[in-house]
């Protein structure tokens, strides 16, 4: 494995607040611009009614998103994030993020987010960010 690669891999694993919520590597692939990540819904993912709490959903989708631009070799910021909340989670889903680049600009990179447990769709999210020289 190249160094270029054993760094996303350390950026990805050493976010706090990702370990913090649990989130773990699927996927990732230099140039690729995807990425995925999973969680197993824990009690401190739930909101007060016993689902799991739309900031984790976002969360996930925004981590997810960020990933992907980083397997393109770029750092960004978020400018943007849209979610919308599909369905629920339950304590012990497993969900998954897949994060995509679907335009790769100098100044901006447009990104998409799908949040599934199994085949069903929890959230579909939209991110625009800054790419920092």
């Amino acid at each position: 494995m190249d160094q270029e690669m054993q760094q996303l891999i350390k950026f990805a694993s050493d976010n706090p607040f990702a370990k913090m919520l649990n989130i773990e590597i699927c996927e990732m692939e230099r140039g690729k611009g995807e990425s995925c990540l999973e969680i197993t819904v824990a009690p401190i993912h739930l909101n007060p009614q016993g689902t799991l709490h739309g900031g984790v959903l976002s969360a996930m989708a925004d981590i997810a998103m960020g990933v992907a631009i980083r397997t393109l070799g770029k750092v960004g910021v978020t400018v943007n994030l849209n979610t919308n909340f599909l369905a629920p989670g339950h304590p012990g889903d497993r969900v998954t993020a897949r994060g995509k680049v679907i335009h790769d600009g100098n100044t901006l990179v447009a990104t998409e987010c799908t949040v599934t447990r199994g085949e069903d769709v929890l959230a579909r999210a939209t991110g625009l960010w800054f790419v920092v020289k």
